[in-house]
């Protein structure tokens, strides 16, 4: 072993001193958003706690590690992206005044509370959290303003045009049917029960004549009303087919499956109304729209990344965890990245 003289020694420990002392005074932010938002490291160790008990109340991961990533990291991850997202919705509401109603976040809270069991039991488990109640109530204004900012660029950016789009592509969930059938061996039988029976005698039939133990005592019935998309996937190709092609009351020719000898009878089919579902349309399509026009503020917002955090890519709107192979990021305006070992918060 060759000896280290002793100025070399010092200056080592000195220079690994320095080191250490730079690795603990970290920028104030974890990220900054444009010219003005400013997510400090305090706010992100605090969301992340936040983060945590919300996530462990619904049984979902806080983030989702990557490698040998540790889950800390990929939490403080998780919610930076929403804090980042959050910069994004607080502009919007500050240009556009989109407010929250107080009454909204106390109704929040008192629902949380009522949830666990009152108030000593979610004291108890904010406790356990390192969580306080006031952290949580200011939680769900920001929570809730986002949803609003949600709402209001949802509704500009949802034309009448994009809704009846989407109304006609999935017709067959707004579709709902009630059928009926009478199962036999034969083919034989299954022609003479076609040839005699009515929509009178139908169920009747089926009582005595159907094989099928599970529909045979309700008259032949498949249940109650059921949506096209899930009968699709439910049924045999051509018992879907057969089925589709008879108009409401009309009962079909021998239809032979794996199962038998089919005689089917359409009761109903409605298909619910463009308005009446018009609802569930929107709410569908809200969160797909509202994820598109964050990336389009991506497109001309700076965000840059503390390191220690991970590294922004715009195109994702991710932060991804920094590892030695990583490539720089995808581009856009401000992403941040460089090479080195994934760090935790």
């Amino acid at each position: 072993m060759i000896p280290v003289p002793r100025p070399v020694r010092v200056l080592a420990t000195l220079c690994i001193v320095m080191l250490f002392a730079a690795c603990a005074n970290d920028p104030s932010s974890a990220a900054t958003v444009g010219e003005t938002g400013e997510i400090s490291i305090d706010q992100l160790h605090a969301d992340v706690a936040l983060f945590g008990f919300f996530t462990k109340l619904s049984g979902a991961p806080c983030g989702t590690p990557v490698g040998n990533e540790t889950q800390e990291s990929a939490c403080a991850r998780f919610a930076l992206v929403n804090d980042i997202n959050e910069e994004l919705a607080k502009a919007y509401a500050s240009e556009n005044d989109v407010k929250v109603d107080p009454a909204a976040v106390t109704d929040a809270l008192a629902r949380l509370e009522e949830g666990l069991g009152g108030a000593d039991a979610l004291k108890a488990q904010l406790s356990d959290a390192g969580v306080t109640r006031a952290q949580v109530e200011a939680f769900f204004g920001r929570l809730l303003l986002e949803s609003e900012v949600q709402k209001a660029v949802v509704k500009d950016r949802l034309d009448e045009a994009a809704l009846r789009e989407a109304y006609q592509a999935n017709l067959a969930q707004f579709t709902t049917l009630e059928v009926e059938h009478i199962l036999v061996a034969d083919k034989a039988d299954a022609e003479r029960i076609a040839a005699e029976v009515t929509p009178a005698t139908f169920a009747e039939t089926a009582k005595k004549e159907s094989i099928d133990p599970g529909s045979a005592q309700q008259g032949g019935s498949l249940g109650g009303p059921t949506s096209l998309a899930q009968f699709q996937t439910q049924f045999d190709p051509d018992f879907v087919a057969a089925t589709l092609a008879l108009q409401p009351g009309e009962i079909s020719e021998p239809v032979k499956t794996q199962f038998g000898w089919h005689v089917i009878r359409l009761v109903r089919r409605h298909v619910a109304p463009f308005e009446d579902v018009r609802p569930q349309l929107e709410a569908n399509q809200a969160n797909t729209e509202f994820g598109d026009w964050l990336i389009e503020q991506l497109g001309t917002t700076s965000v840059d990344v503390n390191p220690r955090f991970g590294r922004f890519d715009h195109d994702t709107g991710q932060v991804l965890p920094i590892r030695s192979t990583a490539q720089e990021p995808a581009g856009g305006p401000g992403s941040t990245g460089s090479t080195g070992s994934n760090a935790g918060s």
